[in-house]
C-alpha cells in the first residue's frame, strides 16, 4: 500500500489538536479572567485557521479515497458525512463570530454552541476515521 494514504490521517490528527486548542481558548475566554482579552484575541487568530485546515483536510480525505483507496468509495461513509458537517458547522461558527463582534448577544451564545458541536463532530469523525484507516 502507498504510504501517501497516511497523509490524511496524520493531517487529521494535527487538525484535531489545533481545533481542540482553539476551543479551549474560546472556552477559557468566556470567564472573567484578567487574560480574557488576550485569550479572545488568540482564539480570533487561530479559529479561522481551523476552518481552513478542516476544509483542506476534508478535501485531502476525498482525494485520498478517490485516488489511493480502491477499497473505499468516496462519500459512502459516516466519516465523509461527519467531515462535511464539521466544515459546515465551522463555517456557521465563523459567521456567528462576525455577528457577535458586531454586538449580537444571541450570536455570541450561538457561536459557543456551534463550537461545542464542532468539537463533538470532530471526535465523532476521528472515531469513524479510525475504523477505515488502512
Amino acid at each position: 500500500m502507498n504510504a501517501a494514504v497516511y497523509i490524511h490521517p496524520i493531517l487529521g490528527t494535527a487538525v484535531l489538536g489545533l481545533l481542540l486548542y482553539a476551543a479551549s481558548l474560546g472556552l477559557r475566554s468566556r470567564g472573567r479572567s484578567r487574560r480574557r482579552a488576550a485569550l479572545l484575541a488568540q482564539h480570533a487568530r487561530i479559529a479561522p485557521l481551523c476552518l481552513v485546515a478542516v476544509g483542506l483536510t476534508w478535501v485531502a480525505g476525498v482525494l485520498s479515497t478517490a485516488f489511493l483507496r480502491s477499497d473505499l468509495t468516496v462519500a459512502d461513509s459516516a466519516h465523509f458525512a461527519l467531515g462535511a458537517a464539521l466544515v459546515a458547522v465551522l463555517g456557521a461558527s465563523y459567521w456567528s463570530s462576525r455577528a457577535a463582534l458586531a454586538g449580537g448577544e444571541n450570536a455570541r451564545e450561538l457561536h459557543a454552541w456551534l463550537g461545542v458541536a464542532a468539537v463533538l463532530l470532530a471526535f465523532a469523525q476521528a472515531f469513524t476515521g479510525l475504523r477505515i484507516t488502512p
